[in-house]
């Protein structure tokens, strides 16, 4: 047999040339690198062990429909990913992409809340047998609408107004959740400083302002969309995210495909390239440095390539196995031994159903739905309103992509156990949904033979934990002259996986080849806009004040709560001692935020990012704000009319006029104290009969918290 030494220098074998390169994986990241390195004439070669391409953005062909991976939302920042679709693969984002302009929830049915006494149906049975039946909008009977929760993009004082009051969380919570982001996105966390390698929510427990219901719904934000809790996130790494997204200004705030991902997205981007050598079905299972500045790959069918370059664009569990391949000395991991620490690399799999139902489904909104407090975080979206694919069968039929976020939630591995019970589950939201005894159930108003299931198991998710930050990849090292790394989880601006995280690095890696090989690059890398550090922590200061405000809000809340309850002990003395210490935590990090800001003002330059804009332009946005919310309050108020709320229209009116007051700048006498006692009144009656604090609105219904994910 040929070895490897004998077989590099077979005569009749070409010698590559430098601009000679093998793209390892044809997920996103893998693609965007193709794409950049074929238009400056790469001689490309596109490896992909799956038979179609896209990787977590691949479908594929069953029950003569396409599924797809994950049913994705491509978010309106998402500026280099933008650039790819509308001026490389000439896609119009209108004609694409329908506009997303807010979420759905869906609250638990039994978790429904009795005003009367401020605690979930059934939790309390003593308290469930003295109370009156519950005129609460959202305790609806098994045969009524389901009361669907709406969370918009809180791009304008509007928006943000309508998510106060949106029912999601008592007030003073909802404006908690907002403030934490802020708050988040004005840190400075250093990789190299262990004191700050915190968590989500070891920064939410950092922040005294900070409630239960606030942490509880991140926790269930994050496992929705990245299958990750809060108390294992990254903090540093969602902080990122949140400066992208609050960089953004635009609405909507996110765009869903009109067809799935291989019709509408992926073929286009895969014509793109062919110039491009793509072989899939086509899995490489070593690498090898050798001689003559190469590389060699060995396939899967025991055939060894050589290439000059190789940029390796595989999910970090397989690129830990990969580094490790070849003989001593020659193994990619001996260059750059700090790459053994991927095989730390965490992910996740998402279970995915298409219910394909043979009837048409009543009051399912068109927006992706949350499903507070259930079974594995369940989300569902409806693509027969969304596909133009799947037009004709719009009106006799309802399709569901169900996805659930946390798959250890379900105790069998069998796909129609798992699938049923994430089916049953939905029923207990959706009561039109009728699951029957078992996958395939006759009685059952879904279609079996055209629905789904799909473990995801080779399309798993990164989870960016803590301790990931010290071992992501970078682009390019000086130690490997032709080994290169792509994909979300490698280092890159947004850090957190997502679809932009994945064309970035395949941008990063695409340039670093253009680099070795041309000693320079033309590859353009879009950067995000966003504020500066300094101007969210000056905004943060601006909004401390309320922020603690509604930490009291909150507090005398549960302390209501409590007493109607019984619970004495709970409803003062804590409530006490923890409203006594509001002043002294307020102080303290009014100071600590002012240092914050000092220090991000004097390396505002070390930032890579565009400022959106300067201190002076942030507080006339907020006066303008303050302006334009008389109008805002008003159209609330009268949207809110059908409700006979007479409260909180006069309550509406009452802000309508500080905001008017605020605009003139008279100099009229000061509110009486008559007055703050009445609109304090109109407040608490308005919203308070409503309150709830360490609510568990949106804990999963599983019976254990998992605290490490396993690896895939």
């Amino acid at each position: 047999m040929t070895n490897i030494e004998s077989h590099s220098e077979r005569p009749q074998r070409p010698v590559p040339t430098k601009k000679d390169v093998a793209i390892v994986g044809a997920g996103i990241a893998g693609l965007t690198c193709a794409l950049r390195l074929s238009e400056r004439g790469y001689q490309v070669t596109l490896y992909e062990k799956e038979p179609v391409l896209g990787g977590d953005l691949s479908s594929e062909f069953a029950n003569g429909m396409f599924h797809d991976v994950y049913p994705h939302l491509f978010c309106d920042w998402y500026v280099n990913f933008w650039q790819i679709v509308e001026n490389d693969l000439k896609i119009r984002r209108q004609d694409a992409f329908e506009p997303r302009m807010s979420v759905k929830l869906l609250d638990d049915p039994s978790r429904r809340w009795s005003p009367a006494t401020h605690t979930p149906d059934g939790a309390n049975a003593a308290a469930k047998s003295t109370a009156k039946p519950s005129a609460h909008p959202r305790a609806e009977t098994a045969d009524a609408a389901p009361h669907y929760l709406d969370l918009k993009n809180a791009s304008s004082l509007k928006s943000i107004c309508e998510d106060l009051f949106s029912g999601a969380l008592p007030p003073p919570d909802m404006f908690l959740v907002g403030f934490t982001l802020l708050d988040l996105a004005s840190q400075r966390f250093h990789r190299s400083n262990i004191l700050q390698q915190q968590t989500v929510n070891g920064f939410l427990y950092s922040r005294p302002y900070a409630t239960e219901d606030c942490a509880d719904l991140h926790n269930m934000i994050l496992m929705e969309i990245w299958s990750i809790p809060s108390s294992d996130t990254s903090a540093d790494a969602y902080k990122d995210f949140v400066r992208c997204a609050l960089g953004s200004r635009a609405e909507p705030f996110a765009w869903l495909l009109r067809g799935s991902l291989e019709e509408t997205l992926i073929k286009p981007w895969r014509d793109k390239l062919g110039a491009c050598a793509i072989k899939p079905s086509v899995a490489v299972t070593a690498i090898e440095l050798g001689d003559h500045h190469e590389v060699r790959l060995t396939l899967d069918d025991k055939t060894e390539v050589t290439h000059a370059n190789v940029v390796l664009a595989v999910p970090a569990p397989e690129l830990a196995k990969l580094v490790m391949t070849g003989s001593p000395g020659r193994r990619v991991v001996d260059r750059v031994p700090a790459l053994s620490e991927l095989q730390r690399s965490l992910t996740a799999s998402i279970l995915v159903v298409t219910l394909y139902f043979k009837v048409k489904l009543p009051n399912i909104p068109r927006e992706h739905v949350g499903l507070a407090g259930s079974l594995g975080f369940l989300t569902f979206v409806d693509i027969s309103q969304l596909w133009t694919s799947l037009r004709e069968i719009k009106e006799q039929h309802t399709v569901l992509i169900l996805a659930a976020s946390d798959a250890y939630a379900f105790t069998s591995d069998n796909s129609e156990e798992w699938a049923h019970v994430m089916i049953r589950e939905l029923a207990r939201y959706l009561p039109a949904v009728r699951p029957g005894a078992g996958w395939g159930a006759a009685d059952s108003n879904i279609d079996y033979s055209k629905s789904r299931p799909q473990s995801n198991k080779s399309h798993t998710l990164f989870l960016n934990d803590v301790s990931s930050e010290q071992w992501q990849p970078e682009p390019s090292y000086r130690d490997l002259e032709n080994v290169f790394f792509a994909g979300d989880f490698c280092l890159n601006e947004v850090k957190m996986a997502t679809i932009e995280a994945a064309v970035l690095s395949g941008l990063h890696a695409a340039r670093a080849v253009q680099t070795r090989t041309e000693r320079t690059s033309d590859i353009e890398v879009l950067p995000h806009v966003t504020q500066h550090s300094h101007e969210l922590a000056l905004l943060k200061l601006a909004l401390l004040p309320v922020a603690y405000g509604a930490k009291a809000w909150s507090t005398v809340n549960g302390a209501l709560r409590d007493l109607s309850r019984g619970q004495k002990e709970e409803g003062i003395v804590g409530s006490l001692a923890t409203l006594s210490l509001i002043p002294l935590h307020y102080a303290a990090d009014w100071v600590g935020t002012l240092e914050a800001f000092a220090v991000g003002l004097c390396s505002a330059a070390d930032e890579p990012h565009i400022s959106r804009s300067m201190v002076p332009d942030l507080l006339r946005a907020a006066a303008r704000r303050l302006v334009s919310a008389t109008d805002h309050v008003r159209d609330f108020a009268s949207e809110r009319s059908h409700r006979e709320d007479d409260e909180l229209r006069d309550l509406a009116a009452r802000l309508a006029d500080f905001f008017k007051t605020t605009d003139s700048g008279a100099s009229e006498p000061s509110t009486p104290r008559s007055e703050q006692t009445a609109l304090f009144d109109l407040l608490r009656s308005a919203l308070g009969s409503e309150t709830r604090h360490g609510s568990r609105r949106y804990q999963s219904r599983s019976e254990y918290v998992r605290r490490h994910r396993a690896k895939r």
